[in-house]
């Protein structure tokens, strides 16, 4: 009787082992099961930023044609009344689309008159200006945007830099005699 008794107390102790085990091992599903919702969940998060990065960078043309046309205003007193109108509506739609933009998280880059950054512009061409430090950003062609941290588009400028020691110095021509000519 005592075997019997010992034999069934070591049956609870296995079943309860595996018990122990199996419950181990669901609890390891479930934590897994969760890390993967939360993956998929950052996954999406990413992919929707990505797709709304997509489409964003389909439209900045257009705004970047509106910021041109609204550039090329001319002074007031050469306006009609249907020009200084349609100037005014262009700015509206120019407004919105800005507005627009920004209540998808992208931002213009503020580029004039700061240090050239290479991650988010390009330089289009150096210019020599008075009184201006070397690297400076003296002039936008088109506008740079940002979506948080990200680059979307960069800003195409121009730089300034300092005169070429060359510039302005006369280059002697070669004279007979001086050994640089053969004949």
């Amino acid at each position: 009787m005592q075997d019997e008794t010992q034999e069934v107390v070591s049956d609870v102790q296995g079943d309860e082992q595996k018990a122990a085990e199996y419950l181990a091992g669901w609890k390891r599903a479930q934590a897994d099961y969760t890390n993967l919702q939360k993956e998929v969940a950052v996954q999406r998060a990413e992919m929707g930023k990505h797709a709304t990065a997509e489409v964003v960078l389909g439209f900045l043309p257009v705004y970047d044609y509106f910021k041109r046309a609204l550039a090329h205003q001319p002074p007031e007193s050469e306006q009609s009344a249907s020009v200084k109108n349609w100037f005014i509506g262009t700015q509206h739609i120019a407004g919105m689309f800005k507005m627009t933009l920004s209540q998808f998280g992208v931002d213009e880059l503020e580029v004039k008159g700061k240090q050239f950054d290479p991650h988010s512009m390009d330089a289009i061409n150096e210019e020599v200006r008075e009184g201006i430090a070397p690297g400076t950003v003296v002039e936008e062609i088109e506008g740079g945007y940002i979506m948080g941290n990200k680059v979307l588009k960069a800003a195409k400028v121009i730089v300034a830099c300092e005169p070429s020691p060359s510039a302005g110095v006369a280059v002697p021509s070669p004279k007979e005699g001086d050994g640089l000519h053969t004949n």
